[in-house]
């Protein structure tokens, strides 16, 4: 989860102003968010709604923010997440939703463990609800938006930046467009139930939305490091890394000290530091903890020697910062105080024609 109280609190409170209007305002709502790359959000049953630090990227005003923050209100106020559980767990739902009366005690960090343990995850993260439940969602967060004053413009503003992204095929929204219904059909619903700009109600205050994402984790411009075709080099961090001929780099996402990925968009990787801790002093530690913040299943991993030192070396399937499912390496490693992550996939299907690849890149590192 993002650390930054600053960012966890303003999301709190446009997530509370909205909570109070809904139609189950007695519910405890809680409004965390996740430090992932993925641009998307979910809520589980009990309250709990999270969204990710790649779409707070994405937005860039509070009303727009209000939209998503409604839209999952109303999924938990529609009590959609356990009517998915009652369908797609059977037998299994009265034991699910027992064991998140428990967690709803205990806060979001346990309400995760849950959804990953319970398959909940997958499900609501990953595949979302049916094209109706969105769309009821989307009625009744445009209803939560005018209750707690908010421009209902503001919705679609969102949803026709999506709609420019998903022309582009832009990196990181493939996840929010497979877990939500037809942009242009949602667009056009929403059009006919606001009709034509009314009075703002409130403004826009893009600044102090700037001013929030500015707080968000990045990399500094000034210690990114430079592209050279196939070739990127770093000299703040002495590190370099080469791609093959079927790769292309680039600085896709903001944490990252240089992406990468396949001319197919099939690939997909990264190199980025990690801050180490008491917790995260050798290699594996710092492989393990970035998988399960990452949500990565882990399938085997072992202590390696590359060019780039010695590490950590894990394979993992999971979800890949455009919302891909992924065969993933992960090499991990530590340097002069600092931890480096470098992960490359492929998906499931294909991960062995990309083997040579993924082992090519991995040796390609260096510092120094």
């Amino acid at each position: 989860m993002l650390q930054s109280t600053a960012v966890t609190a303003y999301v709190n409170r446009v997530g509370q102003r909205l909570a109070k209007v809904c139609d189950r305002p007695t519910v405890d709502y809680d409004f965390t968010v996740l430090d992932s790359d993925l641009i998307n959000a979910f809520a589980v049953p009990g309250g709990f709604v999270f969204v990710t630090r790649g779409l707070l990227e994405a937005v860039n005003e509070e009303s727009e923010l209000a939209m998503v923050l409604g839209h999952e209100i109303g999924h938990v106020a529609a009590m959609h997440g356990v009517q998915m559980i009652q369908k797609e767990m059977g037998t299994n739902a009265l034991t699910i939703l027992g064991t998140i009366g428990a967690a709803l005690t205990v806060g979001p960090e346990a309400m995760l463990m849950v959804a990953n343990s319970a398959s909940l995850f997958s499900s609501l993260y990953m595949l979302g609800y049916s094209r109706d439940r969105e769309l009821e969602a989307d009625n009744l967060g445009l209803q939560y938006m005018l209750r707690a004053g908010y421009d209902p413009q503001g919705s679609l503003h969102f949803l026709k930046k999506l709609a420019a992204m998903d022309s582009k095929e832009a990196s990181g929204w493939d996840l929010y467009f497979r877990t939500h219904p037809s942009t242009e059909q949602r667009i056009k619903i929403i059009e006919s139930m606001i009709g034509q700009p009314i009075e703002q109600k409130q403004p826009l205050d893009a600044d102090a939305y700037t001013n929030i994402k500015s707080q968000l984790p990045k990399v500094d411009r000034n210690r990114q490091g430079e592209i050279s075709g196939h070739d990127y080099s770093n000299a703040y961090h002495e590190a370099h890394l080469s791609v093959p001929s079927n790769w292309s780099l680039g600085f896709y996402y903001p944490q990252a000290l240089v992406s990468f990925k396949t001319l197919d968009s099939d690939g997909d990787g990264r190199l980025q530091t990690v801050e180490l801790s008491s917790m995260t002093t050798t290699a594996e530690n710092i492989a393990s903890k970035f998988a399960k913040l990452s949500g990565f299943q882990f399938i085997n991993g072992r202590d390696v020697l590359y060019p780039a030192g010695y590490g950590y070396l894990g394979r993992y399937y999971g979800v890949s910062s455009g919302g891909k499912l992924l065969d993933i390496r992960l090499f991990a490693t530590v340097r002069r105080g600092r931890g480096y992550v470098l992960l490359c996939g492929a998906p499931p299907e294909k991960s062995d024609s990309y083997s040579l690849d993924l082992e090519q890149i991995i040796r390609a590192l260096r510092f120094g």
